[in-house]
């Protein structure tokens, strides 16, 4: 929604951010940063004494009240589609973004809406980069993921192509996910998926950054404590059944956003005769033209 604070870019702009006083920090400083806010996380070599006596040492005197939890709308701006396109006049290449807003990071299809993501787009062998890459030549990639927050967070497919195939292959990336939604992915494609994101997860937890990291989301999005141990589990049971299920619930083609970044004179026409009906154009400080 267009009051959001989604709505906003997440760094501020250039109008914004001369406008944000030493007081505003300070403020905002005493509103969130509590001891009842926070999580101490420590990975290495140390006990869970020493790690203890170092945090009643380092943070013991600490005091303050707990905070209320933010909340802000993540309900879509639109429920039809839509094409934006940023002018970038003569430019030879065009970045493509097409999605819709999906599902929180508790949601209980979790698991399923990451296997169904790694057979559409979240690999290299997945269907949308297979179509744009292998079959067209658009691309060197295309791919899609998830951005999963507390609340609902995007769904997007990425990719860059040259100017004059811009129209053809979001139309393409559009059809792969109308595809998944319509009949079950074949068991090949699944084995793929679920043995690679298997086969993976060890590999991605074998720093102690990267634990420390693993344990940080627990706290952040509220998981589990037993999250890490029962995702393989939880990944290789997931059926062509549920992927049909939950493609059908989360992905919306009736309501996709297309974002384009190129050249209007080249991308403009062919973009809006794909379905996504008249354009709306900004310049590259998201000003409407």
């Amino acid at each position: 929604e267009p009051t959001s604070r989604y709505s906003l870019p997440e760094a501020g702009s250039e109008n914004s951010v001369p406008m944000i006083s030493q007081e505003d920090v300070r403020n905002f400083y005493k509103w969130r940063y509590q001891p009842r806010n926070a999580t101490l996380v420590i990975v290495g070599d140390i006990t869970a004494s020493e790690a203890q006596n170092i945090a009643e040492r380092s943070f013991g005197d600490w005091r303050g009240t707990e905070t209320e939890t933010c909340s802000v709308s993540d309900k879509p701006a639109r429920q039809t589609r839509a094409l934006h396109v940023v002018a970038k006049p003569e430019a030879k290449q065009s970045e493509v973004r097409i999605g819709n807003v999906g599902i929180p990071r508790q949601h209980p299809d979790y698991h399923a809406t990451v296997v169904m993501n790694a057979v559409l787009g979240g690999l290299f062998t997945s269907r949308i980069n297979l179509n744009l890459r292998e079959r067209h030549g658009y691309t060197y990639g295309a791919f899609s993921h998830l951005d999963w927050r507390r609340q609902a967070g995007p769904f997007v497919v990425s990719t860059a192509v040259q100017s004059e195939v811009t129209a053809p292959a979001a139309k393409e990336a559009v059809s792969e996910i109308e595809r998944i939604r319509e009949e079950r992915v074949s068991t090949d494609e699944l084995s793929l998926a679920t043995s690679y994101l298997d086969g993976v997860f060890p590999i991605r937890y074998e720093t102690t950054d990267a634990i420390a990291g693993a344990l940080a989301a627990l706290v952040e999005f509220r998981l589990p404590d037993d999250f890490y141990d029962t995702y393989r589990d939880h990944v290789r049971a997931v059926s062509t059944d549920d992927v049909l299920r939950v493609a059908q619930a989360h992905l919306h083609p009736e309501a996709l956003q297309l974002l384009v970044v190129g050249d209007p004179e080249t991308i403009l026409d062919p973009c809006e005769a794909i379905g996504f009906g008249r354009a709306t154009l900004y310049d590259t400080e998201g000003n409407l033209i």
